[in-house]
């Protein structure tokens, strides 16, 4: 029997090695990229699980200095600030979204019934999006590859929409983090193109991400700046590979 040892202070570094093993010992963040990343759709109830425990990781990681490279092993950085700092609070809501969304897509699976199914899939709250009840065609797709990335993607026969996308909080990188989100978006292009329908992302889903809409390939949409409508319309960004 292999046995792996941690520090003992190490409490961030053990609880990354618990979620990595849990995709089933997925292998470790590589620089080659996108080719060395690994994606699959999972249960939605494996997805709300490992967020309900990301969001325990979450405040811990945030409120903690981290080890600058450049100045040796035993130094420390500085906490979040300014734009990253107001992305994580953003992040901290989000998760619970996510985790709720998951839980109940989830709880309604469990249906013996796909009436039954079907009827609670619709209820999920955080997937009622544009007057619209997205849940029932709601799938979760994962990146096995640290940092893990998840995504809620509606899939139709026209189109795939993301509904959110989170990464992995204890990864504390931004470019690993903008890596891992141009890749989740880059692999559901890519999927959706072998079925010639298009991607687009809920305009409030990038608030979270940290790449830029040149960094992940999104494109905004026009501006409709004339159209005299005073009712809040929701917004959709176009996503190319």
């Amino acid at each position: 029997m292999r046995v792996v040892t941690f520090p003992v202070s190490s409490a961030i570094t053990l609880a990354i090695f618990v979620l990595t093993n849990l995709f089933h010992n997925s292998s470790a963040f590589s620089a080659s990229g996108r080719d060395a990343r690994k994606f699959a759709k999972i249960l939605p109830l494996k997805a709300a699980m490992l967020t309900k425990q990301w969001q325990g990781l979450l405040l811990d990681v945030d409120q903690k200095v981290g080890v600058v490279p450049e100045l040796g092993a035993t130094s420390v950085g500085v906490k979040r600030f300014g734009s990253e700092l107001e992305r994580r609070t953003k992040c901290a809501k989000q998760f619970e979204s996510f985790y709720q969304s998951t839980f109940a897509l989830a709880t309604a699976d469990k249906e013996a019934l796909p009436q039954m199914k079907l009827a609670k899939r619709k209820l999920v709250k955080d997937l009622i999006v544009d007057g619209k009840a997205r849940g029932p065609k709601s799938s979760i797709f994962a990146c096995l590859t640290m940092p893990a990335t998840f995504s809620i993607v509606e899939q139709l026969n026209d189109q795939w929409s993301i509904l959110a996308l989170t990464v992995n909080p204890t990864e504390r990188n931004i470019e690993r983090i903008v890596e891992a989100e141009a890749a989740m978006i880059y692999e559901l292009c890519e999927r959706a193109s072998e079925e010639n329908v298009s991607v687009r992302m809920l305009a409030s889903v990038k608030e979270t991400l940290a790449g830029t809409h040149e960094e992940l390939n999104l494109v905004p949409p026009p501006s409709n700046e004339d159209s005299g409508d005073d009712e809040e319309e929701v917004t959709w960004l176009q996503c190319t590979s």
